[in-house]
């Protein structure tokens, strides 16, 4: 099976177009989508519907449950809970119920996809630090995980050993005595000061994963953003990228 993994979409049109025109340009048939397709961005309704028509598997993220009162936005920062209120008062009820019926987990054989964390997804817990991703390999059986939430693209491996470390080249193999937890970064909100979006490619027939980074039309999306009414910081961050 070969696919690309997408996540953090935040509203944000413009790239997800770039990434799903490239996806279909790579001709790859799947997508997974790792959640928080909205909140931050000025384009809900329409990532909502691209997300679901493009994606053969969806599940939710904190922004997602908190737009649909599963997750308490009042804990977010101020900026993202001005955003979420803002998105509840623009999505619209097909959208709504869509985000409604989105799980915190979806499997494969082979693959385990989770917005933040394998174990206790719904804490919506982040990993930064190599402790934080070694403490998660005993929460999930599928040889990799593939993981949204920080906007920070990032891999980790371990043995069969316990050994465990972060991977640095980019593609990278897929060994079959390693376990992988991989951040596939954000569409549409990348924070590893690189504004170009962010997507993973699983290739299972050749083994390799790959991180992809994108040009998209960051005006556009900054225009829209401020033409909203959104938290004009929201507009500034993308062309920075944190």
């Amino acid at each position: 099976m070969k696919a690309a993994i997408i996540s953090d979409i935040h509203s944000n049109l413009e790239a997800l177009q770039a990434v799903i025109k490239d996806i279909k340009k790579k001709r790859i048939k799947k997508i997974f989508c790792l959640g928080d397709i909205v909140g931050y961005g000025a384009n809900p309704n329409e990532c909502v519907e691209l997300c679901t028509k493009e994606a053969d598997i969806i599940i939710a993220g904190n922004h997602d449950w908190a737009t649909i009162d599963k997750t308490d936005y009042k804990k977010f920062n101020p900026i993202a809970a001005e955003a979420i209120r803002w998105t509840r008062n623009n999505i619209n009820q097909h959208n709504f119920k869509q985000l409604q019926n989105l799980k915190l987990t979806r499997s494969t054989q082979e693959l385990c996809f989770v917005h933040s964390t394998p174990g206790n997804p719904e804490k919506w817990n982040y990993l930064f630090t190599l402790k934080d991703f070694q403490n998660q390999f005993p929460n999930f059986q599928e040889q990799i995980c593939f993981i949204g939430h920080s906007h920070v693209p990032s891999a980790v491996f371990q043995d069969a050993n316990g050994y465990t470390d972060f991977l640095r080249d980019n593609p990278f193999p897929i060994i079959k005595n390693r376990r992988y937890i991989v951040n596939v970064g954000s569409v549409g909100q990348p924070r590893d000061l690189d504004p170009r979006a962010s997507y993973a490619i699983y290739d299972g027939n050749r083994k390799y994963i790959e991180i992809v980074r994108l040009d998209y039309n960051i005006l556009l999306a900054q225009r829209k953003i401020l033409d909203s009414g959104l938290p004009e910081f929201l507009a500034d961050r993308l062309m920075v990228g944190k």
